[in-house]
């Protein structure tokens, strides 16, 4: 009889283990920035839909007010708490956990602006109460230049793209 012991092999090589590791890191790479973008989307998307619930509040005041809109300065007061067009009398909560409390005035007279162009001074994630059009989650009102009788508005929704606020919704009604 062969006195020598057949060995058997229990485990991976340090090669297979390398192999999985590599593979396991390129999928990560890929995936993890598509993730990240995915998460702004979504984000962005909820903005959309804080804005709009805004607009169909302001649109509302309108309705009961003979077509006048809320001046400049006074969407919170005669929109959002006093008045109750808003559910909670508050501004919906940012989808980056900030809220809202005061007014925020639209860069008006200059369609082609974009929030973009300006530089994001609160970091990521946002918690702090939007105080400006270049905060993540910001929903800024302002009454058209050269609208009479407050009957045009330019309302807008500050998201963000990578690390730039970028307007994820801009509605006028004109």
């Amino acid at each position: 009889m062969n006195s020598r012991r057949v060995r058997s092999q229990h485990g991976f090589t340090l090669i297979e283990l390398l192999v999985v590791v590599v593979i396991i890191g390129i999928l990560a790479s890929v995936a993890i920035p598509n993730f990240m973008g995915a998460q702004d989307k979504a984000k962005n998307a909820a903005m959309q839909a804080n804005t709009h619930s805004v607009q169909m509040a302001i649109e509302q005041y309108a309705v009961d007010n003979a077509g006048v809109y809320p001046h400049t300065g006074a969407l919170v007061a005669d929109v959002v708490t006093d008045k109750g067009y808003m559910a909670g009398g508050t501004y919906p909560r940012t989808p980056w956990g900030g809220q809202q409390t005061a007014d925020i005035a639209f860069p008006v007279g200059d369609e082609t602006a974009t929030v973009s162009t300006f530089i994001n001074t609160v970091t990521a994630p946002n918690v702090q109460a939007p105080a400006t059009v270049t905060d993540y989650g910001a929903i800024s009102y302002s009454i058209a230049n050269g609208a009479t009788a407050y009957d045009k508005y330019d309302l807008g929704g500050t998201g963000k793209l990578n690390n730039t606020a970028i307007f994820a919704l801009y509605l006028k009604n004109y």
